[in-house]
C-alpha cells in the first residue's frame, strides 16, 4: 500500500502515475473506438445532408468535425449522437484508468487493463448515469419552477397571492437548484473516480457529488486546479521530449534521405489532426522550431506517397499516445483527489477497504480445511507411534 499524506502533496504524483503502459494502452483503445464511432456517425450525418464524401474529405480529411446546426434534421441527431457516444467511451476508459490507479495505490502493481475492463463492464452504469441523474434532478427543479409560475399566472387573484406567500420556499428551492449545478460539475469530473475506485452505482455518484460540494468545496477546487497544473506540466514535458526526439530523427535521417524525407513529411502533414503532439511544447515555447519547419513544396508519388501516408499514421499514433497520457494523468489525479476527500470528510481510508474482487474466495474455509488435515495427520502419526511402542514392549517380553 502506498503511503499518502492525504493532502495536496500527493497530487503531484499524478504526472508519474499517468505514465503507465496499461493506462496509455487503455486510452489508445478508447480513442480508437471513439474515433470509429464518431467518424462513422458524423460522415453519415453529412451524407444525409447532401455533402459528398469528396467534399467532406477535402474539408476535414481524416478528422471530420460535427456541426449539428449546419446539417440539420436527422443528420444533426447523428452528429449529437456521435458526440455523446464519444463522451461515453471517454468516461468508461477514464473509469478503467481510475481503477488501475486505485489498485496501484493499494500496492497491486500487477492489476491489468483486462481486469479493469472486466470490472467496468459490471459498473459502467454508474459512470454514465450518475451525471445524468444529477442533471435530471436539476431539470426537475426547473420544471417545478416553471409549473409554479404557470399556475401563478393562470389562476387569478389566488395565484399571485400564493406565489407571494410561498416566495421564501420557492427561493430556497431555487438555491438548491443552483447548488445542483455545482453538483453536476462535480459528477462530470469525479464520476470516473467514484465508480472506478470501488465500483459505486449512479445513486452513490449523486450522493458523493453533493457531499463533496457541500463539505469540501474549496479543497476540491484547489485540488482540481493543482491537478490541472500538474497534468499541463507533464504534458508539456512529454510533448517537448517527443518533439526533440522527432527533430533528432529528421536531422539524422535527413542527412542521407534529403528530399525524400521532406516529401514524406509533406504528405504526412496533410493527414494530421489540427492538434498534434507538438502542440503543448509550442504553446509553452512558441519560438521552438519543430520538424515541420523543413516541410516545403514537395511532390510525392508511388512508394514515396504511400510511405508518407504510413508516416502520417505513425505520427497520429504518437499524438494518440500524448492524448492518452493526458487522460491517464487526469484519471490518476482525480482518483487521488477522491481518496483524499473521502479521508478528509468521512475519516475513511479507502485504501484499507476489503477488495471486493476476492469475495468469491472463502479463505477461512480453506484455512479450516488445512488445519483439519494437519490435525488428522498428527493423530494418525500418534497412533502409529503408539503401535510401534507396543511392538517394542512385546519384543522385550
Amino acid at each position: 500500500m502506498r503511503n499518502l499524506h492525504f493532502d495536496i502533496r500527493d497530487l503531484f504524483s499524478a504526472i508519474r502515475l499517468g505514465w503507465s503502459g496499461k493506462k496509455i494502452w487503455t486510452g489508445l483503445c478508447g480513442l480508437l473506438v471513439a474515433y470509429v464511432l464518431y467518424t462513422a456517425l458524423v460522415t453519415v450525418g453529412y451524407s444525409m445532408s447532401g455533402t459528398s464524401t469528396g467534399d467532406l474529405w477535402g474539408r476535414y480529411g481524416l478528422f471530420p468535425g460535427a456541426a449539428p446546426k449546419a446539417v440539420g434534421g436527422i443528420g444533426a441527431l447523428l452528429h449529437m449522437l456521435a458526440m455523446i457516444l464519444a463522451g461515453v467511451v471517454f468516461f468508461i476508459t477514464s473509469s478503467m484508468m481510475c481503477k488501475v490507479t486505485y489498485q496501484q495505490l493499494r500496492g497491486d502493481d500487477f492489476y491489468t487493463s483486462g481486469e479493469a475492463w472486466s470490472f467496468i463492464k459490471e459498473h459502467w452504469g454508474g459512470v454514465v448515469f450518475g451525471p445524468i441523474a444529477c442533471t435530471a434532478l436539476f431539470a426537475l427543479f426547473v420544471v417545478a419552477g416553471i409549473i409554479i409560475g404557470w399556475l401563478a399566472g393562470v389562476i387569478p387573484v389566488v395565484g399571485e397571492l400564493a406565489f407571494a406567500v410561498g416566495f421564501i420556499p420557492i427561493l430556497f428551492a431555487a438555491l438548491v437548484a443552483v447548488f445542483m449545478v455545482f453538483a453536476i460539475v462535480a459528477a462530470l469530473v469525479m464520476s470516473p473516480a467514484i465508480v472506478g475506485t470501488v465500483g459505486e452505482d449512479a445513486l452513490e455518484v449523486v450522493i458523493q457529488s453533493f457531499s463533496i460540494c457541500w463539505s469540501q468545496p474549496w479543497r476540491a477546487v484547489v485540488y482540481l486546479i493543482w491537478t490541472a497544473i500538474s497534468v499541463w506540466l507533464g504534458a508539456t514535458i512529454l510533448s517537448g521530449l517527443m518533439t526533440a526526439a522527432m527533430n533528432l530523427v529528421v536531422w539524422a535521417a535527413g542527412m542521407f534521405m534529403g528530399g525524400k524525407l521532406v516529401a514524406m513529411l509533406a504528405v504526412a502533414q496533410g493527414y494530421m489532426p489540427p492538434i498534434d503532439f507538438t502542440f503543448p511544447a509550442l504553446r509553452a515555447f512558441p519560438e521552438m522550431k519543430t520538424f515541420w519547419h523543413v516541410v516545403g513544396d514537395a511532390e510525392a508519388s508511388g512508394a514515396l506517397l504511400w510511405s508518407g501516408r504510413i508516416l502520417a499514421l505513425m505520427l497520429i499514433l504518437l499524438t494518440g499516445v500524448l492524448f492518452a497520457y493526458v487522460q491517464a494523468a487526469v484519471a490518476s489525479g482525480t482518483s487521488l483527489i477522491y481518496v483524499i476527500l473521502r479521508y478528509k470528510k468521512d475519516d475513511d481510508n479507502m485504501l484499507e477497504w476489503e477488495d471486493l474482487d476476492f469475495d468469491d474466495f472463502d479463505f477461512e474455509e480453506d484455512v479450516a480445511t488445512d488445519s483439519e488435515q494437519s490435525a488428522s495427520s498428527d493423530s494418525g502419526g500418534g497412533g502409529e507411534s503408539k503401535q510401534e511402542d507396543g511392538l517394542e514392549d512385546n519384543s522385550s517380553l
